[in-house]
């Protein structure tokens, strides 16, 4: 049973692709309890809000990702997340010589004006402008401003099943969207093409391959001495 406070799953997808992985979770037998969130947990009673209450003894919570607390020690402006305020250009406001990135920086995007997300794509671009924003100041030349166009999202919703929506190329306010086993496969070739060393990339291929043939054995044997 999936609980979630909002009328849909999958925000970071486009509304088609969202309804086409509830429906595939569904099928699955997943039940999902929208636009409601957890209020209490007690042994065997999980209670949500509006009222209700669920028989379970296994809860799993997730939550979004949260600045590191120590910047809470630090003289320095926040955002009402907590996070350091920047300049577009990754400069830590009324600090000269500060940087910030990542998901400890409130950073626009120069262009479009929106804060950028908490994900790999954006922090790695992120890492490579603030080094060339570094070595600009070092120079005493002017920073770059940070802007990057997202490629796109890719989501595992189940067995041989993902959605895809990727941007087009040259074409920066067009998408692509699909589902199924193709945006499966796609999702895989990328995490495997993103792991550092091939001897990971083979052993964790070798894996797969195997899992197609032989369910995955869930159970784990602990000897204890």
């Amino acid at each position: 049973m999936l609980v979630h406070s909002r009328d849909r799953i999958l925000p970071e997808l486009s509304e088609p692709l969202a309804r086409y992985a509830l429906e595939r979770m569904a099928a699955r037998g997943v039940t999902f309890k929208l636009e409601k969130r957890l209020a209490d947990a007690r042994p065997g009673v999980v209670v949500l809000k509006p009222a209700e209450e669920i028989r379970a003894w296994t809860l799993v919570w997730t939550a979004g990702t949260a600045p590191n607390p120590v910047l809470e020690t630090l003289p320095i402006e926040r955002d009402k997340r907590g996070a350091i305020a920047v300049e577009p250009t990754m400069a830590v406001n009324g600090r000269p010589g500060l940087w910030a990135l990542g998901d400890c920086a409130a950073l626009a995007d120069a262009k479009t004006g929106k804060p950028c997300p908490p994900t790999a794509q954006f922090a790695l671009r992120e890492a490579r402008t603030l080094a060339t924003n570094i070595v600009a100041a070092a120079r005493g030349e002017a920073a770059a401003p940070f802007h990057f166009d997202s490629l796109g999202a890719l989501c595992v919703v189940g067995h041989h099943t993902a959605c895809a929506e990727l941007t087009v190329p040259f074409f920066r306010h067009k998408t692509v969207r699909f589902s199924g086993l193709l945006a499966w496969l796609m999702w895989r070739a990328i995490y495997v093409g993103k792991l550092p060393g091939l001897e990971r990339k083979v052993r964790v291929v070798i894996d797969w391959v195997i899992e197609l043939f032989f369910p995955r054995d869930i159970v784990q044997t602990i000897e204890l001495r």
